[in-house]
């Protein structure tokens, strides 16, 4: 047991490694990996990692698997063979079975991130998260004060992309702010880290600050519908530890922002840097694009990542800034129906839950057979299913409403961080023993899917020009 928890140690800590090599620190690695920019080492970076960690838990005997719903499991085995019978018949079938293999590793991740957590126990793997969030958070706010600073001490005016370097798109950051920026709320709840409240709110406030420097209106709608979302479903005695906090950090932070952004800017660059938006930026546009264009393939859509080579678009992107109006053009009805219900219905459940936190459990029910399993498997069912799960829960909800409005479902690292919390909200666990002919199958089977994935990149399909999508150069000729 001791060599199954270092390794998931060792896993964990690999996976934070790769957001700050394909983040913090892309600039100087891109040029080293022989590539033009850090979107595309943030796709290698993230499929080598999954690679590699499915290779290490080969090696043993047995993992435990977390257990999804009938349901779920019901909902990903139709959407995937739904999706391949598009891949098919679409224009492109060789770049939307691509799309379709890399749903598979970001699925193999999921189950890795749940052997992880199974091994070592969710809430040690949450405070590894929280770490990792609050050193993230201070690195990004080190560097945006130190750009804020040589830009005013330059007499240069900063746009939104100025002072947020190592994503080639603000907004590829603005993704990993709602989902990181409540996992520091996780110092309210776990003993271990409540002395690092105070820094946790304060990395919170600087992020908020980026967030309105930024201009991001959909991440900011989607915080706040998350956090008050969230407080409305928890009982009276947890409403005033969450919400309060989040309050001060939001107040401070917006504080900074009028100090920092609006008034000190209007001495120094005679003009404000920052302004008020009010247009959908091409969205509106994209959406009516895709209502008017489904009736044609309306029963598969036009196949999976089509998006990237749909002919007369009113914009350029390659996916339409909302996830469920993209699985409706790319995969069909029946599968846009099939992933708005579960993700209705799996939002709405994991709010109800919060309801039941401020209860006191009935002791004198009987130990149900999944917890002992959990408890076999280490797992400290207490712990692990307390009020940790309104983080998460804010946490899914923003990210859920944020990609209403961005692509966050199309970027490596966002993809990442998304299945990596959608894997922290599972429960149960099943110990299974892996046979080495299925062993070097799935191995077999995941390799080569990385391999015609990293392969692509230099596909003389894709046009130059910077559209991301698989890849930055995401627009298919």
């Amino acid at each position: 047991m001791i060599l199954s928890h270092a390794f998931s140690r060792i896993i964990l800590l690999l996976f934070f490694v790769t957001f700050f090599m394909g983040s913090l620190l892309s600039g100087y690695l891109s040029g080293f990996a022989g590539l033009s920019n850090s979107y595309d080492l943030k796709r290698i970076l993230v499929i080598v990692f999954v690679m590699v960690a499915m290779v290490l838990l080969s090696c043993r005997k047995s993992v435990p698997i977390a257990m999804l719903s009938p349901y779920t499991c019901w909902v990903v085995c139709v959407i995937f063979i739904l999706g391949f019978i598009s891949a098919l018949s679409s224009k492109h079938p060789f770049w939307s079975l691509l799309e379709l293999a890399n749903f598979l590793l970001l699925l193999c991740l999921f189950y890795i991130v749940g052997v992880l957590i199974a091994d070592i126990g969710k809430t040690v793997v949450l405070q590894y998260f929280f770490w990792f969030a609050l050193f993230f958070s201070v690195c990004i706010s080190v560097k945006f004060f130190l750009l804020l600073l040589f830009y005013a001490l330059d007499a240069n005016r900063p746009d939104v992309h100025s002072l947020v370097t190592g994503f080639m798109n603000i907004r590829f950051f603005n993704q990993l702010q709602v989902m990181l920026m409540p996992l520091l709320c996780l110092s309210f709840y776990i003993e271990q880290l409540k002395k690092y409240k105070r820094a946790a709110m304060l990395a919170f406030s600087v992020q908020w600050l980026i967030l309105l420097q930024s201009e991001a209106r959909g991440a900011l709608l989607a915080m706040v519908v998350a956090a008050f979302s969230v407080y409305s479903f928890l009982s009276a005695d947890l409403r005033k530890g969450f919400i309060r906090p989040i309050l001060k950090a939001v107040a401070l932070g917006t504080l900074l922002w009028l100090v920092l952004i609006i008034i000190i800017p209007l001495f120094i660059f005679d003009s404000q840097i920052w302004q008020l938006r009010t247009n959908s930026s091409g969205r509106i546009d994209m959406w009516i694009y895709i209502l008017q264009m489904i009736p044609e393939r309306i029963g598969l859509g036009y196949g999976p990542m089509s998006f990237a080579w749909a002919e007369a678009r009113p914009l350029p992107n390659a996916h339409p800034h909302n996830v469920l109006l993209q699985f409706l053009y790319e995969f069909g009805v029946f599968a846009f129906i099939l992933l708005a219900s579960w993700s209705v219905i799996k939002l709405r459940t994991i709010l109800k839950s919060l309801t039941l936190l401020g209860e006191k459990p009935n002791e004198h029910l009987a130990e149900q057979p999944q917890s002992r399993i959990n408890k076999n498997l280490g797992i400290d069912s207490d712990k692990d299913t307390g009020t940790t799960d309104i983080v998460l829960v804010f946490s899914l909800c923003a990210v859920w409403i944020y990609a209403m409005f961005d692509g966050v479902i199309v970027m490596p690292l966002s993809q990442a961080l998304l299945v990596a919390l959608l894997a922290l909200n599972c429960r149960q666990y099943q110990p299974r023993i892996i046979t080495l002919p299925l062993k070097v199958t799935l191995v077999a089977i995941l390799i080569t899917c990385g391999a015609l994935l990293i392969d692509s990149l230099g596909d003389a399909m894709l046009n130059q020009q910077m559209y991301p999508r698989l890849w930055l150069t995401g627009i298919i000729n």
